[in-house]
């Protein structure tokens, strides 16, 4: 509410002018700093509520209905979903307020699969049995800072999914699928006739989702573009470790999509069986995983690490520079076999402990062949400065964005049958970064006309909600005039 300085009459929110006497009211702070963000809604409403009622003691079913809502808002609220309001049997949830994450449509999913796994369990406890259904869909929405509440066509289409679902389905929408399609397993449904939708809307019925898998996958099919100088440092460091018989830190920093994993996809093919390559990847979230990634990587190990593996997924060690010792005594025991290429990808998401430990086995280890490979973006160094630098065995590197005959020539492997216009959009738009351009040939080849994909949007919404309110509200500014305006226009 805006209050009028002249009468002190009071006028609802968005109101220039005083309803009561004509005059001026003071700027709103709340409705100035009103702002569009690409989230994903879930709704999931329990099913055979109604019928239920007519069997049960009003407070028995109230005590069922609880413990089935404190189910799914733990569930929700886990996976970084904010539970907007209850509506009789239903849950309306966000994903991306008040924090946009590139993986929300995949933590909204996989909060979806978790509650359908967990209410049978729930079931038992109560001695009562009730089936859900839900909707989730991606979208871009409008809100006020400080709220949580959002409007827009994404939350009334995912509503809607929710009210055409079968008992026990997950329907999802077309571009919460873009944004999840390498985790999940689905089946096209036939085209949804929505309320307020004049065509039909595409859906899609869950079936299963990787609980570890990233939403969508790296592209290692296509030749490396202009890489070489970074590929001869990595090699480098490569022939450095077997040769002298060392441990040596070599972190590849760049932002999501500029193509770190497809340069250490292509070290690791050149290296072929000469080492034992470990593997492992953080994970953003998620319980227990602090010591995930090398849990996956040294489960490739096989036997001789089986105890490690065992000790970091049940903290067998008594304090952790003895759990410490041990992955590093494993790693230079594997390496007298042959040389040890330990890569964990996503290091940015790396809890602080890990960083330790990976601290340890660099400094420490000795008389072993020894590659740690990390890849990274650049917001590890904010988490951790300091990170591989004073060692004399360690290199960091940034990996730039494609230069403009780069990035043509990467889309003379991948955009075939695009006209020359459009193939002046795509790389302008995709500013040197290669997932960007292969996103941007999928979808104009789908679409017929050049688009900025949900996948581009989700990332660069995330790396946007990392800044500060005055940075975001100058490039909000700058926007209006275009990629490059006045500096009056931002003033």
């Amino acid at each position: 509410m805006a209050v009028c300085e002249r009468c002190g009459v009071e006028s609802p929110s968005g109101f220039r002018f005083c309803g009561a006497c004509g005059a001026p009211l003071p700027e709103d702070p709340v409705a100035l700093r009103q702002t569009r963000k690409m989230v994903t809604a879930l709704f999931c409403d329990v099913t055979g509520s109604t019928a239920l009622g007519e069997e049960l003691d009003p407070e028995v079913l109230r005590g069922v209905m609880n413990r089935y809502f404190a189910v799914i808002r733990t569930t929700i609220e886990r996976h970084g979903g904010t539970v907007e309001k209850f509506i009789g049997d239903a849950v309306m949830a966000v994903f991306g307020i008040p924090i946009v994450r590139e993986d929300d449509a995949l933590r909204a999913v996989r909060a979806a699969a978790e509650i359908r796994e967990r209410l049978p369990e729930v079931a038992e406890e109560v001695g009562v049995t009730l089936r859900f259904r839900t909707g989730v869909n991606t979208g871009t929405v409008l809100m006020s800072e400080g709220e949580n509440y959002a409007t827009g066509d994404a939350v009334n289409v995912a509503a809607r999914f929710e009210q055409v679902a079968a008992p026990g389905e997950i329907v999802l929408g077309e571009e919460t699928l873009r944004l999840v399609r390498d985790a999940v397993v689905v089946e096209p449904l036939e085209q949804l006739a929505l309320k307020g939708k004049s065509d039909p809307v595409r859906a899609f019925r869950l079936l299963s989702v990787d609980p570890a898998a990233a939403g969508v996958a790296r592209h290692m099919d296509s030749m490396l573009v202009g890489r070489e100088r970074e590929l001869s440092l990595v090699r480098d460091a490569w022939e450095r470790v077997v040769r002298e018989a060392g441990c040596h830190l070599f972190t590849l920093l760049g932002m999501a999509g500029v193509g770190k994993s497809r340069l250490v996809a292509e070290l690791l093919h050149g290296i072929g069986d000469d080492a034992l390559v470990l593997v492992g990847r953080c994970l953003a979230y998620g319980e227990g995983i602090t010591f995930w990634p090398l849990i996956d990587a040294l489960q490739g190990a096989g036997e001789p690490a089986r105890l490690t593996v065992e000790r970091l997924r049940h903290g067998g060690a008594a304090i952790p520079q003895e759990l410490f010792l041990e992955v590093r005594r494993t790693l230079e025991s594997l390496a007298q076999t042959r040389p040890v290429v330990l890569h964990i990808d996503d290091l940015q998401w790396a809890e602080a402990m890990l960083l330790d430990l990976l601290d340890h086995v660099v400094d420490l280890s000795r008389g072993a062949p020894i590659l740690v490979l990390c890849t990274a973006r650049p917001e590890l160094l904010e988490e951790r400065p300091a990170w591989g630098g004073g060692k004399f065995n360690a290199q960091t590197v940034l990996l730039e964005p494609l230069g403009s005959e780069e990035s043509l020539a990467l889309l003379d492997q991948i955009g075939n049958g695009l006209d020359a216009a459009a193939r002046g959009h795509i790389v302008a738009a995709s500013e040197g970064n290669p997932l960007f351009l292969e996103e941007m040939v999928a979808l104009t080849r789908e679409s017929g006309a050049v688009q900025v994909p949900s996948t581009i949007h989700a990332l660069l919404a995330a790396r946007l909600e990392r800044l500060g309110a005055e940075e975001r509200a100058l490039l909000e500014r700058g926007a209006v005039e275009g990629e490059v305006f006045h500096r009056l226009a931002v003033k």
